[in-house]
C-alpha cells in the first residue's frame, strides 16, 4: 500500500468552521463518498482510509494536502473559505465552548492536530488570525501554477453548485446546496 500511488481524490482543504460540514453533505448528494473524518491520515498518510473514500475535508487535511496531492496525483482541491471576523468568532465558540464537552479521546487528538497548525490548543484570537491569513496565502502561493486544481468558496456569500459542480464535472443536482451549520450555535 506504501507505494501505490492513488489519483481522483477530492480534498476539502478549508479550515474548520469554514463550511467543511456543507462540503461534506454536497459531495454526498453528488454521488461522492466522502469519510467522516480523516483523522488516521493525520498519523499515517498510508493508512487504508485513504481508498475506501474518495474525498476528504476538515481536520487534518488543511495539514496535510502537500502530501496528499504527491499521494494522489489528478486528485482535486476545494478550499472553503469565510470572512476572518466571522470565522474567528466560530473558532472561538469552538474553542471555548464546544470542544471542552467532547469526550477526552476526541479533545486529545484535537488538542494535537490544533498544536500541529496553530501551535497551541488554547485559542488566541492574533495568533489564530495570522495562522488563517498565512494559511490562505500558502494555499494559494501553492496552487499558483495550477488554478485549475483549487476551488475556493465561501458558502457564507451563497456559494454553492454554480462553481461546485462544473469544477467536479458534475451536473447541478435538482435540490438546493446544503448550508450546514449556518451559523455559530449559542449552545
Amino acid at each position: 500500500m506504501n507505494d501505490l500511488i492513488l489519483g481522483g481524490k477530492i480534498f476539502g482543504i478549508g479550515l474548520q468552521r469554514t463550511g467543511t460540514t456543507s462540503l461534506f453533505q454536497a459531495l454526498t448528494v453528488l454521488g461522492f463518498h466522502p469519510a467522516p473524518h480523516g483523522i488516521p491520515l493525520f498519523y499515517d498518510i498510508h493508512h487504508p482510509i485513504l481508498t475506501k473514500h474518495d474525498a476528504f475535508m476538515d481536520n487534518p487535511i488543511p495539514l496535510i494536502y502537500r502530501e496528499l496531492d504527491q499521494k494522489c496525483p489528478g486528485s482535486r482541491f476545494v478550499m472553503t473559505t469565510r470572512p476572518l471576523e466571522s470565522w474567528l468568532e466560530s473558532v472561538e465558540w469552538l474553542f471555548l465552548r464546544k470542544l471542552p464537552k467532547m469526550s477526552r479521546d476526541l479533545r486529545q487528538v484535537g488538542d494535537e492536530i490544533h498544536t500541529h497548525f496553530y501551535d497551541t490548543s488554547i485559542y488566541n484570537r492574533d495568533l489564530f488570525a495570522a495562522k488563517y491569513v498565512a494559511y490562505h496565502q500558502g494555499v494559494f502561493d501553492y496552487f499558483r501554477m495550477r488554478q485549475e486544481d483549487l476551488l475556493v468558496v465561501d458558502f457564507t456569500k451563497g456559494g454553492g453548485w454554480s462553481e461546485f459542480c462544473p469544477f467536479l464535472g458534475k451536473p447541478v443536482p435538482d435540490v438546493s446546496f446544503p448550508h450546514a451549520n449556518p451559523s455559530i450555535a449559542r449552545n
